[in-house]
């Protein structure tokens, strides 16, 4: 299927590795040239050059620590001054404090909102101008399961990736006459460095055994396993595509039927 975006412009954030590397990744194969972001200078600029000589595309890797909002505004003035515009926005934030809610004081919940929400509210600001200009945008917010599923250990990350759906809603109401259409995706548990971390963090926890947790991890889901992180990168793709013009302001999950709940 061809899904419309050669030479569109995409920026993907955490794209260093995981599910953000992988959503570079097939941009990428359709043609997009991506400006690529992460922190780490030499992850980074590895990830860039194998998507580059995979993909045969464009990619600008851009370091950027997305809790800055001078960080921020560098990463899109540096794409578009490389590539003109910014057709496509893929938000993906880090991980914030796990715990219950007697174990995280007022710091926890400040870093949650600095780490999580207000870093896309940011990005949305600064690339939303170049879409109205085209008339033509894509924004995926890749949030998390904790959306569907909030409580603990991922407390902080229920409430905050929840205001990113509540924002992805309203841009969508907002900009959908200027032809940009926005969506957030809820992955569940998926085989990446983040997960494979997670995994250990509660082997740790729990005193159990590596095995066992990623096995239970993996028998939550309806199919009986975790996500490959192309599964994921596959739907934000489609979502960027003009196959997907009639799709926006939702919210959908991607975790193999992991969350139980009829919305």
């Amino acid at each position: 299927m061809n899904l419309g975006l050669n030479q569109k412009v995409a920026i993907v954030c955490a794209a260093s590795k995981g599910l953000g590397r992988a959503c570079a990744t097939v941009l990428a194969r359709e043609g997009t040239n991506v400006v690529v972001c992460a922190r780490n200078d030499q992850t980074l600029n590895e990830a860039a050059a194998a998507i580059r000589a995979e993909s045969g595309s464009q990619v600008l890797p851009i370091v950027c620590d997305l809790t800055r909002e001078e960080d921020i505004e560098q990463l899109v003035e540096k794409g578009v001054e490389e590539f003109g515009t910014v057709d496509i926005l893929v938000t993906n934030v880090g991980h914030p404090q796990m715990g219950a809610f007697s174990d995280l004081a007022d710091a926890d919940w400040q870093h949650g909102y600095e780490g999580v929400l207000l870093p896309v509210i940011r990005l949305c600001r600064w690339v939303i101008p170049y879409m109205q200009q085209a008339n033509w945008g894509r924004i995926v917010h890749i949030t998390s399961i904790a959306v569907r599923e909030p409580g603990t250990p991922y407390l902080i990350s229920s409430v905050f990736r929840a205001g990113v759906a509540a924002l992805s809603k309203s841009l969508a109401n907002e900009l959908g006459h200027a032809g940009i259409l926005v969506n957030t995706v809820c992955p569940g548990p998926f085989r990446t460095p983040l997960g494979e971390e997670l995994i250990r963090r509660a082997a740790v926890t729990q005193n159990r055994t590596y095995a066992e947790i990623e096995s239970e991890t993996a028998q939550a889901s309806i199919i009986g396993r975790m996500g490959e992180a192309e599964e994921l990168a596959a739907l934000v793709a489609f979502l960027c595509s003009d196959h997907a013009a009639n799709i926006t302001g939702q919210v959908m999950s991607a975790d193999g039927g992991t969350a139980r709940g009829l919305f």
